[in-house]
């Protein structure tokens, strides 16, 4: 390793997603850092795999239970040892206690974590604000993900305000846009897309986001298009049996449940509308779907949630719907089919705003500037 690098160890856990750390590893100054990677569970297999292939360092320890976490925090301290860090970098609440505990022994002097939820913690479990605050104060730097995030940091775990910096997500938005036709019509086969329109949504099963609302939308959608489409990726969580309570109410052949499809990019154009509508506004600490979709030209409907609430604008970029209103959803989506112009008008004009505030190198240039200070 050469001296004049910073040498950077993410450390991972419990991850639902891959794309963003094997994009920050592509796009990161390679002049100025080395990158390694310690991950804590077999969530992270698949990102594993493809950072090794290309030379990225990468450690795996097996913490099943809170009992395996003190041996877990002395490995991680002896890799960063190994790897020389000079900055640590975690994600989520496992990781963070771990990777900053360790961190804090090793006398690492940057230790930053990125805070990917809400309120969460303080609507629903007292217990987390506590690590909440403990992972704040092992923290030299938080990064908010959205402007809600960096909003509850401040006011409801002040203590730490001095510490926060907000930096959206940033992606290799391209992806989602230049998607080979071959890969588009596996699955469009794989799934049966073929007919018209295909409305679709990527959400866990979870009753806040509002899948129920879509629901009663399409209900009323295909008594005007009997072979429509509504297709639910992601298609597992905490509420699944209830909100299948609910999907049961529309005919099987129109309706497609999806648990994990690899190529997202290729179903994204496979839609012919997207639909994501929490019930509120602070459910959603960020909300990447709403980018991607944007990015995969795919026009959309929405409520305000997370991210949503900085940069959509009704009838700008994206229909703006209220909070648990089927109807107006469903007005929605037979706006954007009887209007090819302000369809055309909606996705381009998205397309350019995600480009410019959630572009892959403008959130480089804002982790790397905090890596060297």
């Amino acid at each position: 390793m050469q001296e004049n690098k910073k040498n950077i160890t993410y450390v991972l856990c419990n991850i639902s997603g891959y794309t963003q750390y094997l994009s920050i590893a592509a796009a990161i100054n390679k002049n100025l850092f080395n990158l390694s990677f310690i991950f804590l569970d077999n969530s992270t297999d698949t990102l594993k795999s493809l950072l090794t292939e290309k030379g990225v360092a990468c450690y795996q320890l097996n913490v099943r239970s809170k009992k395996d976490i003190p041996k877990s925090i002395y490995q991680t301290i002896k890799i960063f040892k190994r790897e020389r860090t000079d900055v640590v970098h975690t994600h989520l609440v496992d990781a963070s206690l771990v990777g900053l505990l360790a961190a804090k022994i090793a006398g690492i002097k940057k230790r930053i974590h990125t805070r990917h939820h809400a309120d969460f913690h303080h609507e629903h479990y007292k217990k987390g604000v506590l690590l909440d605050n403990v992972i704040n104060y092992l923290s030299t730097n938080i990064i908010a993900i959205s402007k809600n995030v960096q909003s509850i940091v401040e006011n409801k775990e002040k203590f730490h305000k001095n510490k926060v910096k907000l930096v959206y997500h940033g992606f290799n938005l391209q992806e989602f846009e230049s998607v080979p036709q071959e890969a588009i019509d596996q699955v469009k086969s794989k799934y049966q897309l073929h007919d018209f329109p295909v409305i679709g949504m990527i959400s866990r099963y979870e009753i806040a986001k509002g899948i129920e609302y879509c629901s009663g939308a399409f209900q009323k959608l295909i008594q005007q298009y009997p072979k429509a489409k509504l297709v639910i990726a992601n298609a597992v969580g905490p509420d699944k049996s209830a909100i299948k309570r609910v999907l049961d109410n529309l005919p099987s052949e129109n309706l497609v449940e999806i648990e994990f499809e690899k190529d997202v990019k290729a179903l994204y154009k496979c839609f012919d509308i997207f639909v994501h509508v929490p019930v509120n506004a602070a459910y959603e600490a960020f909300g990447q779907v709403y980018i991607e979709a944007m990015a995969a030209a795919v026009p959309g409907i929405y409520t305000l949630s997370g991210i949503a609430t900085e940069y959509i604008e009704n009838n700008k970029n994206a229909i703006v719907v209220d909070y648990k209103n089927s109807e107006q959803i469903y007005l929605a989506i037979n706006k954007y089919i009887d209007n090819q112009q302000f369809k055309d008008k909606i996705v381009n004009e998205a397309k350019k705003d995600v480009n410019e505030i959630f572009g892959i190198d403008k959130m480089m240039h804002e982790f790397e500037t905090i890596y060297r200070l």
